[in-house]
């Protein structure tokens, strides 16, 4: 797979998926959540409350890890990617902006939530942006063959040489 071919692939995958699940860790101990992303160029946002306990992991320890994938009903229909970054909580009224224009562009219900006065919205007003910036990810596509995987590296936010080609993980 070459790097515009891995491009693609990934791409489809982030506007296909509604939810990664975000792994994080603080004082050793371990959580997953699932959260609804948008994709910001390679960055994936999400919105949370600072008061959830994910959110209070990456304050303390930014590194983390999330996994997408489509609905697989066979063994051959697995296509996802597993990545590992750190996320931290988006600042800066331009930042906010893009990642609010991103996030509504993929989700159009989340800017018609913030329309309603009702207790949805006021959660949704209290979340904030926070952005998922990959180290490595890792998108595996079983239609390619059993365990097809490809990993790419990143640094500030963007690619670093072309997929490589891996079994396993």
């Amino acid at each position: 797979m070459d790097s515009q071919a891995f491009t693609a692939a990934v791409e489809r995958l982030f506007r296909e998926t509604a939810a990664m699940t975000l792994a994080t860790c603080a004082d050793g101990t371990p959580w997953a959540t699932d959260v609804y992303f948008a994709p910001m160029d390679w960055d994936l946002v999400f919105f949370s409350s600072p008061a959830s306990r994910h959110c209070r992991n990456l304050a303390a320890n930014p590194a983390c890890a999330a996994a997408a994938h489509a609905p697989a009903a066979t063994w051959q229909d697995i296509r996802g990617v597993q990545m590992e970054g750190v996320a931290t909580r988006i600042q800066g009224p331009l930042d906010i902006s893009r990642a609010a224009l991103a996030y509504f562009e993929k989700f159009p219900f989340a800017r018609a939530l913030l329309d309603n006065p009702g207790a949805t919205a006021a959660k949704l007003v209290s979340a904030r942006p926070h952005r998922f910036r990959p180290h490595t990810i890792r998108y595996l596509d079983n239609s390619l063959g059993i365990g097809a995987r490809f990993t790419v590296r990143f640094e500030d936010g963007r690619p670093v040489g072309p997929p490589e080609a891996s079994t396993g993980g």
